[in-house]
């Protein structure tokens, strides 16, 4: 299953929101930062692991025309665990993207032949640098965004932007993340669009996460990583969401 995190505009954490998923999956995972504006892992939750590996250099090797699957696993970095849990950094440099651009199409083929699960993060969506392969081939998309005016005045056209990608395909849902004064039933209503779920403001895991900074074991019993493993339960145990709608 693939499953691409984005956003609509601003900041709303959507690496953040990945890795908790990434952390709290039940299943065999790997997350992988696909944001053209560059990669934040390296620099953050996995801050002192090496700098050599990730979407950049894969890139690289794609062009060469090594095989993707295995050049792929040589780019992982693996967290420890029972589960299987894996993370494919993200470009160093935004400058990187152009030898990115033309590989979009591979990139998502891969991830869909890899076994377990893919989560991948694009990051904010509508720009001419979108890797809008993996926005099409997703076998869900989740638009995240918190729940403000600001956030959601921004969250609205990129629905309607996916949606017209994905066609018949199953529609991008929204997840909320922080604080903010609107509820999901509001937001579904308003923007007409379903809303997943709303992780909880928890500034002191998503500290961890984002920056690398703070006490990684409180990360696993936080607010944070116990409604994403609530989230990340029902996103592996409801039906496949690939393939056409029905009207």
């Amino acid at each position: 299953m693939l499953t691409v995190l984005c956003s609509g505009g601003h900041s709303p954490g959507v690496t953040t929101t990945g890795l908790a998923l990434t952390l709290a999956w039940p299943r065999e995972v790997l997350f992988a930062e696909c944001d053209p504006a560059g990669g934040s892992v390296l620099s953050g939750y996995l801050v002192g692991q090496p700098q050599e590996r990730g979407l950049g250099e894969w890139a690289v090797q794609l062009r060469r025309g090594a095989d993707p699957g295995a050049t792929l696993r040589e780019q992982l970095l693996h967290l420890a665990g029972t589960v299987s849990r894996r993370i494919l950094p993200g470009l160093a440099d935004p400058a990187q993207v152009a030898s990115v651009r033309q590989l979009w199409v591979d990139i998502t083929k891969t991830f869909t032949a890899t076994p377990g699960d893919v989560i991948a993060d694009v990051g904010r969506v509508g720009g001419s640098d979108t890797p809008t392969p993996l926005l099409v081939d997703a076998d869900q998309v989740l638009v995240v965004a918190r729940p403000t005016l600001v956030d959601l005045s921004a969250l609205a056209p990129r629905l309607t932007d996916i949606r017209a990608l994905r066609g018949r395909r199953s529609a991008a849902r929204a997840l909320l993340v922080g604080a903010g004064p609107y509820g999901r039933k509001e937001v579904a209503k308003t923007l007409g669009v379903e809303v997943v779920d709303h992780l909880p403001h928890d500034p002191r895991a998503a500290t961890v996460l984002s920056h690398g900074i703070g006490n990684e074991r409180y990360v696993p019993r936080s607010p944070l990583i116990r409604a994403a493993r609530s989230l990340a339960d029902h996103l592996c145990e409801e039906p496949a969401r690939t393939g056409v709608t029905v009207s």
